[in-house]
């Protein structure tokens, strides 16, 4: 009794261990450790435990491992068969695999499912849906979510979406599923509560990004969660552009902002997209709205090398005669008629049985009569032009908006400004093509600004910018807005266009010149903490030239200057930038003798007289003279700067009785010619009837 008792305990204890063991493998295959899931099995021993080797060597993709194992075990049952034929499918032996299936009878439930989803699964990778379809009909769906997700997938290859989705739908509907489960039913559903659910519940990176970049898609659809799916896309491509669906979200989100008309955001997207998956070059598509991006850009010759590469790429005439059209447009939209015409005479050539050619046979001829029109107006064959245009919209009624419009432009070629005014104001209130009605306004914003009609020119300059916000034409138009409204004494409204030019165009080069207006217009509204500011961002502003970054610069040390009054320590600030901007390479005989001016007035509020009468008379009335006598011609400012300077020393000395060295710099103002000679003349009297020449 006490022997057998002793046995029976081993047993027991043995049998414990061995359930330890594969407890632990079950754990490890379901963390992803295989090798440790392995070992725990072959200590655990049994069918149990040879599985879990089965299905870790299945998981991590070792096949040729897994039928070397079976061969060796020599095994027979059904999750013996299952996983050799798994292994043999894995291998590229569908054939062998599926009569393996086909010719045993699974006894065991679960198994015959699963044989059931691979013979499935090998007749779809056969290209055989419906006899997919078939085998999953007769053995029944099945209840396990996993088959689920197998069977809608051959429903939706089958060409039944709707009993996939229903599937789905069922899959969704449970919380509690396993991300393998839960994620792809999610994403190919494609609905936005349930893929948020798949992105939190995702833990492996390869679901989690198959998530983010599906919820991003659906997010881009809506303008109110736009932003936030761009920015899931963006991120998660970058991270990982290898990871399935990160291109098609990418270019997604490209066409996405070009149907949102943000074509700088399109063209960056699409140049990325190129850049990161070289594939991509082969797609028409990509080519076609990085094309149209750049023509709405203005950008023509790279839309149409772009059209052109999607002409390369595409892969039938009524695709490459589209990518041909669209080069012409794009040459048309550039105002070069010639080579539009070339291009749609080859799609006429190569392509005449397309939609694409069969159009352009009217359209051809219609371009002709146009170029014909064009040319009359370019050579200033006015009353010509008149009538061509007239004709060709007595052809192609469309054209009557052109044709008004050249008919407005041929009045002001004849010197007929009132008429041709007259109809501009017409077509603008109540044309029909917009695009039309806005060149029409942008015609009579320059129209009235060359007659310093400050105020109509800064509203239509303003409105041409609102009618056509897309235009290359648009930030200029609010430049010259700004510029008009400086004119009119409008300082306020100067100030609210330039405001209104960077929010909306923050990397246009316009904004450079907006900046120096605005600065301008601060600074007669005596804001001036405001306009050294803006005025830095003008010297700042890509786009600025020299010329107006200098001009910047002196009127950022102007503003600080007259902060001074009320903050000494500004005229000190005020110094160093009147010396920086004297030090430059790029001023004129004018601009030095200006600043340098300034510069002995910054002194003088400083205090350090003497240093400011060594700069008016060296750095102004010395190298005013010396400039005359080797020829440069000044104009008005450097003329006044000297004059004051030399009435400044003038004034001093006499206030220090050294009336013969104010006589002396006087003099020098007679003998320059210049407007204040007069008033030089009458002060050197004033002084000599003193008597002191000492």
């Amino acid at each position: 009794m006490k022997v057998r008792l002793i046995v029976a305990l081993a047993c027991a204890v043995a049998f414990s261990a061995a359930a330890g063991e594969l407890e632990v493998a079950r754990e490890a295959l379901r963390d992803g450790l295989w090798a440790v899931a392995r070992t725990h099995a072959e200590r655990a021993g049994g069918d149990e435990g040879r599985f879990v080797i089965l299905e870790s060597y299945a998981r991590e993709e070792r096949w040729d491992e897994l039928l070397t194992q079976l061969d060796a075990w020599d095994a027979d049952g059904d999750g013996y068969v299952y996983y050799r034929a798994l292994a043999l499918a894995e291998t590229g032996k569908g054939d062998a695999a599926d009569e393996l299936l086909r010719r045993t009878v699974f006894a065991d439930a679960a198994y015959a499912a699963l044989q059931a989803r691979l013979r499935a699964r090998l007749a779809m990778d056969a290209g055989d849906s419906a006899a997919a379809l078939k085998i999953l009909k007769e053995t029944g769906f099945g209840s396990a979510d996993d088959a689920k997700l197998d069977a809608a997938r051959v429903l939706e290859a089958a060409g039944d979406r709707k009993g996939a989705e229903a599937l789905w739908r069922e899959i969704v509907a449970q919380t509690n599923l396993d991300a393998r489960i839960y994620v792809p039913a999610a994403v190919n559903l494609g609905e936005e509560a349930p893929l948020r659910t798949a992105y939190r519940l995702a833990q492996s990176a390869d679901l989690r990004r198959l998530a983010a970049l599906r919820l991003g898609r659906v997010l881009i659809a809506a303008p109110a969660t736009f932003e936030e799916g761009a920015t899931l896309i963006r991120k998660t491509a970058a991270d990982a552009p290898d990871a399935t669906g990160a291109r098609d979200a990418a270019l997604a989100l490209a066409d996405a902002y070009l149907a949102d008309r943000r074509y700088e955001a399109a063209t960056n997207a699409y140049s990325a997209a190129l850049v990161t998956w070289p594939d991509a070059a082969k797609v028409a598509a990509v080519h076609e709205g990085y094309g149209w991006a750049l023509r709405k850009l203005g950008r023509f010759e790279e839309a149409v090398a772009s059209f052109a590469r999607a002409e390369a790429a595409a892969t039938n005439d009524t695709a490459r005669a589209n990518a041909v059209l669209e080069q012409g447009d794009t040459y048309a939209e550039h105002g070069d008629g010639e080579k539009a015409m070339a291009k749609y005479r080859l799609v006429l050539e190569k392509y005449p049985k397309t939609p694409a050619g069969e159009k352009l046979k009217v359209v051809v001829r219609l371009r002709e009569m146009e170029e014909k029109a064009r040319e009359l107006y370019r050579s200033y064959d006015f009353e010509g032009a008149s009538k061509a245009f007239a004709k060709l919209a007595e052809e192609d009624p469309s054209r009557r908006p052109l044709a008004d419009y050249f008919e407005m432009l041929c009045l002001y070629g004849q010197l007929r400004d009132e008429e041709a005014r007259a109809k501009a104001r017409a077509i603008a209130d109540g044309g029909s093509d917009p695009a039309i009605r806005a060149e029409a306004t942008l015609w009579l914003a320059k129209f009235a600004y060359n007659a310093r009609q400050w105020r109509e020119s800064c509203a239509l300059f303003a409105a041409y910018a609102d009618l056509r916000p897309d235009a290359p034409q648009a930030p200029e138009a609010l430049v010259w807005s700004a510029r008009a409204a400086f004119a009119d004494n409008d300082f306020d409204r100067a100030v609210q266009t330039v405001t209104r030019l960077v929010e909306r165009y923050p990397a246009s080069p316009a904004c450079a010149r907006g900046y120096l207006i605005q600065g301008e217009s601060l600074m007669e509204l005596a804001r001036f903490d405001e306009a050294v500011l803006v005025l830095e961002r003008a010297m700042l502003a890509e786009g600025t030239g020299d010329e107006e970054r200098l001009k910047a610069q002196v009127m950022k040390a102007d503003a600080l200057f007259v902060m001074g009054a009320d903050n000494p320590a500004r005229y000190r600030e005020a110094l160093d930038a009147y010396r920086a901007v004297r030090q430059g390479e790029a001023l004129s005989p004018d601009m030095k003798i200006a600043v340098s001016f300034k510069i002995g007035r910054t002194l003088e509020k400083l205090k350090r007289l003497e240093d400011a009468i060594d700069q008016f008379y060296s750095g102004v009335v010395v190298a005013y003279r010396e400039g005359i006598r080797s020829g440069t011609v000044f104009g008005d400012e450097a003329s006044a700067c000297f004059a004051k300077a030399a009435f400044l020393l003038a004034d001093e000395y006499e206030s220090r009785g050294k009336d013969f060295q104010a006589m002396h710099i006087l003099e020098l103002v007679v003998a320059s010619d210049v407007p204040a000679s007069d008033e030089a003349e009458k002060r050197i009297d004033r002084i000599q009837t003193k008597g002191r020449f000492l």
